[in-house]
């Protein structure tokens, strides 16, 4: 199964924030190669910005690496670039986020797991939270 994580599971499970554990456990499982981790590049620089604000570079370099070696890096390119510009018209979101769908979508992921509740209702492709994912599919 491939799924692609928005930048909200990493962040959540980097703060330990409620409900850590469903995306710790998505992780886990896309680091030991029982799901398909995509990771569009959007996300990769949304969480190290996390990281070089904090001052955390080393902390910043292990994700980077650990990304590269558990998940499918998916740049941006001409196909992701007008399939998102048009997710951003027609669903009137954030061009990141707009970005991180169009991944999905072309990167035949069967989940898109993210955290954000407006994304979860607006989108139309399939989408699941991380607790919804780990009760129901995982599980």
């Amino acid at each position: 199964m491939k799924v692609n994580l928005d930048t909200n599971i990493f962040i959540t499970v980097k703060n330990q924030e409620p409900h850590f554990e469903y995306c710790k456990q998505i992780i886990d499982k896309i680091e030991n190669k029982v799901l398909n981790g995509v990771m569009s590049t959007i996300v990769l620089m949304e969480v190290l910005v996390g990281f070089f604000q904090n001052n955390e570079k080393n902390a910043a370099n292990a994700f980077a690496n650990k990304a590269m070696l558990n998940y499918d890096l998916i740049s941006v390119d001409h196909e992701i670039a007008k399939k998102a510009a048009n997710i951003r018209v027609q669903y009137g979101i954030k061009l990141p986020d707009a970005i991180i769908a169009a991944t999905t979508l072309l990167s035949e992921c069967d989940y898109f797991i993210t955290k954000n509740k407006p994304l979860l209702k607006k989108l139309d492709i399939q989408k699941i939270s991380p607790k919804e994912f780990v009760e129901k599919i995982l599980n």
